[in-house]
């Protein structure tokens, strides 16, 4: 049976929620600095990530409505980096590619809320956003068991729970 410590499943739930921590973080961190079972690991990651990007989705609306209150119109009409990337990914690859790709190469938090706000439905955003992450994160879980046997010699043998 796995040896799993609830209180850190709970802080790497914590930071997959986060945006640009995500799974990207926790998993290594999960798996390389903790010491913990990859499968929860991944599966705690993926669980924390989707429920950020689902939360940043549906509220966005009210959040970015609040930031324009805020901003001036001259301000409004600044060029965005991350929209005009985004946007170009859009075309080229669709929601799959901006889904996959943008969880990786962004963050999926910033990748779906973008692709919302440049008109993509909420539901299909999130979709593809979600299957990037669970992608990513075993990705990111399988080269954490492999990348923990390059830190033992840094962190030693009891760091490492086997």
């Amino acid at each position: 049976m796995m040896d799993v410590d609830f209180s850190y499943m709970l802080v790497l739930f914590i930071g997959a929620i986060i945006p640009l921590v995500e799974y990207m973080l926790a998993v290594p961190v999960g798996v390389i600095l903790m010491g913990e079972p990859v499968v929860p690991v991944v599966v705690v990651a993926i669980i924390g990530n989707i429920l950020g990007v689902i939360g940043i989705v549906l509220l966005g609306d009210k959040i970015r409505a609040l930031i324009l209150r805020r901003k001036k119109d001259t301000e409004e009409n600044r060029p965005n980096r991350r929209k005009e990337k985004t946007q170009k990914y859009l075309e080229k690859y669709g929601m799959p590619g901006v889904g996959i790709l943008g969880s990786f190469l962004l963050s999926s938090h910033l990748s779906a809320a973008t692709a919302v706000a440049l008109g993509v439905p909420k539901g299909l955003a999130i979709f593809w956003t979600v299957i990037g992450v669970m992608i990513w994160a075993i990705v990111f879980g399988i080269v954490s068991v492999y990348a923990s046997h390059w830190f033992e010699p840094f962190l030693g043998p009891q760091a490492m729970k086997e």
